[in-house]
């Protein structure tokens, strides 16, 4: 049950005696819970949120689910999708398989049949590309983007390069010749210092919770797991 609370859902159903009785059920289960009510605003919320898992009625006004499906998976190979339908005809079952959504689920959906579900998806996230960080951060590993409280962190491609290091470390300090090798080893011709460690890490700092970065005194930089 643990690992659900890291997930941030998007749940997409125009029905608001169906939302009422399902949205405080996922916010209690996970740590943030968008709710749309047809396609147009889902994909908005999508594209602007760090979104773990996707369950949507496939009958929604604007854009239906499959077509919202489709547009998904044109930005996102991986993220995980949940069908909700009344529905089971062949068309559907095909156009589900197609857009590897995780699970399908016949309405009315019953709470067990939703948690097992969401414990399905969470184990696939947890192995996957999202990594939970302290101060309320994740690191996505496949797009290398820094979320802070939900909202993405512009990140310069050394900063960047910086962070993916420390995050791979898991927690052990990085040494400077480490960091010099993963930033600036393509840039052999350049003059490298100390002192520009640092003000990778100064710059980096201003951007992020200040304590979401560690320096051990005389061993490295750390992420503080």
């Amino acid at each position: 049950m643990k690992i659900l609370k890291n997930l941030n859902i998007l749940y997409v159903e125009d029905e608001d005696n169906i939302i009422d009785k399902y949205a405080y059920f996922l916010e209690e289960l996970c740590r943030k819970v968008y709710i749309a009510r047809d396609g147009e605003e889902a994909f908005r919320i999508f594209e602007e949120n760090n979104i773990h898992l996707v369950i949507l009625d496939l009958l929604i006004p604007k854009l239906n689910g499959i077509s919202l499906a489709k547009k998904i998976r044109q930005m996102d190979d991986n993220v995980s999708l949940i069908a909700l339908t009344a529905h089971s005809d062949r068309e559907i079952l095909l156009d589900i398989v197609d857009l590897n959504f995780s699970s399908y689920l016949i309405k009315p959906v019953g709470r067990s049949d939703l948690m097992n579900a969401l414990l399905k998806v969470s184990k696939k996230v947890d192995k996957g590309r999202n990594i939970p960080l302290p101060c309320d951060c994740s690191w996505d590993n496949k797009s290398k983007t820094l979320f802070c409280k939900d909202k993405t962190i512009t990140l310069t491609k050394r900063e960047s390069k910086l962070f993916e290091l420390l995050v791979d470390k898991a927690g052990a300090p990085c040494s400077d010749d480490e960091i010099f090798f993963h930033v600036w080893g393509d840039e052999f011709n350049k003059v490298i210092t100390n002192s520009s460690i640092r003000t990778l890490v100064k710059n980096l700092r201003k951007k992020i919770p200040y304590n979401l970065i560690k320096n051990q005194y005389g061993v490295g930089y750390k992420i503080n797991f």
